[in-house]
């Protein structure tokens, strides 16, 4: 009778809770546990994530695997976008599904990330059948940016309320994003899993990792600083890029440097160096930090030997995402060069000038250079313009206002916006000539005509393209004077050396303020 009971109880508790961990350290998804669905469609990274994988088109993809019903848990992940997340590409994370088949009508719960308009939050919807019904409407704009990188924590009590928990990769502890009951509980679920939904070049964008479903968790979750520092992984090129530079501050201010975890990588920012050139040779190697500090994925960080003196000149989103450095590189104010360093390898170069400042703005001193994309080498022609003045003329420790996604669908080439207006306010203040080729190495040659066919602007002569990137014009005429407010033609011709031409007409506006 004893051993009966004991069977009963074992029973008992493994039907009420099913207990899930999976941080594919086996680089495998198929078994122990087996992800079902969409499985062509997914595949481990290098860095041993969860990661959806590229297509051909648009689409809606899924994975789901067994988790019986649970009344009292805590389900905990890892996600990244590396996009903007919207109505037309966002994740849903399926706590409790009813079905296998996420993509069709089912009852259960999913968290979702991406929506209409701009203020992205972290939301938990009930969804019965085709329905849905918002239980927790997160805060306003924690998922809202160019690239997202977070663990989510959901907890769900004994009395059916559910309670939503979320912290983004440069924070030490999770916000609550809100708690709600639920009066019609959805009974008799079995799966757990993750559905994509994307547009053609955000298909490969979706990472998971550490997904967990445990007993209920109610730790505040503050991250620990580790004792004697942590092992970041290593720092591999394009892993950090510089998004900004201040090279001329006002008065007696300070210089800075904004890098950008760009990878989907922890890495240390002990292991590397920042540095520049003296006679063609590398020069005033400086190490950011004698001290262990966490890089995250997506996260802005601002080396400055004097972050109080950024702090008072500019707006910081984040304001302790400053490493302050003994002594940094002297970057001159005519012109120069800003390197990334680490294990004897360059990680990202930007040469600037004060050339590159915005032509009709008086006075270039205070005024940061931003990265334009992060998909284009820092040295493309363009890549890099003063910050806004509507920012105030930098953007430390947070998303550069003069940053542009290239949005080209397909092969060819592709205006971002018809309309621009340079007056540096933020708001397309450049022409963006987006390509995308099949084969990198062709060779462009770029001309800006006005409307009675007068060519007033080479953009570019003679210049080798990666596969796919940004030319951007900045509505500056060959006499380096504004060109009037009109129609303008964008001609641009593409050759390799085997004589294939490929040629390309684009109309453009450029306006003025009325």
């Amino acid at each position: 009778m004893k051993k009966c009971l004991l069977f009963f109880c074992i029973f008992y508790v493994n039907s009420a809770f099913s207990q899930l961990q999976d941080s594919f350290d086996d680089k495998d998804f198929t078994n122990s546990p087996a992800w079902l669905g969409s499985t062509s469609s997914f595949c481990i990274n290098k860095s041993g994530q969860l990661q959806s994988v590229k297509s051909d088109s648009a689409g809606m993809i899924y994975l789901a695997t067994v988790n019986r019903k649970v009344t009292e848990a805590t389900w905990e992940f890892y996600i990244q976008l590396n996009f903007s997340p919207s109505a037309s590409n966002f994740a849903r994370i399926y706590l409790q599904s009813d079905k296998q088949d996420l993509n069709e009508d089912l009852n259960g719960y999913f968290i979702q990330i991406g929506e209409n308009g701009a203020k992205d939050s972290y939301d938990l919807y009930r969804k019965n059948g085709d329905s849905e019904v918002l239980l927790i409407d997160g805060k306003d704009g924690r998922a809202n940016g160019s690239k997202i990188a977070a663990r989510i924590r959901v907890n769900k009590t004994s009395e059916g309320k559910w309670i939503l928990l979320t912290k983004n990769a440069e924070e030490n502890a999770f916000t609550e994003e809100g708690q709600a009951p639920d009066s019609k509980p959805v009974e008799n679920t079995g799966w757990f899993g993750v559905q994509c939904v994307y547009s053609k070049s955000r298909s490969d964008q979706f990472i998971f990792d550490d997904f967990k479903i445990g007993p209920l968790n109610t730790d505040p979750g503050t991250t620990p600083e580790e004792p004697g520092g942590f092992e970041g992984e290593k720092i591999m090129p394009g892993d950090i890029l510089i998004s900004e530079v201040l090279f001329n501050p006002r008065g007696e201010g300070a210089d800075f440097v904004e890098i950008y975890n760009n990878s989907s990588k922890v890495m240390d920012l002990s292991d590397l160096s920042l540095a520049t050139i003296k006679k063609d040779t590398l020069s005033s190697i400086k190490k950011i930090s004698v001290n262990s500090v966490k890089f995250a994925p997506g996260q802005y960080i601002v080396l400055t030997t004097d972050p109080e003196n950024i702090k008072n000149e500019y707006h910081t989103e984040h304001p302790d995402a400053f490493v302050k450095m003994t002594s940094m590189p002297a970057f001159n104010n005519d012109a120069g060069t800003v390197i990334l360093y680490a294990d004897s390898t360059r990680i990202d170069e930007f040469s600037y000038t004060e050339k590159m400042h915005f032509p009709l703005i008086k006075n270039p001193d205070g005024v940061s250079l931003e990265r334009v994309s992060f998909s284009v080498d820092a040295n493309s022609p363009g890549n890099f313009r003063s910050a806004a003045g509507a920012a105030g003329y930098a953007t430390p420790t947070y998303k550069n206002s003069q940053f542009v996604e290239n949005t080209v669908k397909n092969e060819g080439i592709s205006l971002n916006s018809t309309t621009f207006s340079p007056d540096n306010d933020g708001f397309e203040d450049a022409l963006i000539i987006c390509y995308k080729l099949n084969d990198a190495g062709m060779i462009a040659n770029i001309t800006i005509y006005n409307d009675r066919g007068v060519p007033i602007k080479r953009v570019a002569k003679n210049l080798t393209l990666g596969a796919e990137g940004t030319i951007s014009w900045d509505g500056m005429n060959d006499n380096n004077t504004l060109a009037p407010a009109g129609i303008y033609i964008v001609y641009a011709e593409l050759f390799d050396i085997n004589g294939h031409v490929k040629k390309y007409r684009k109309p453009c506006v450029l306006a003025t303020r009325l």
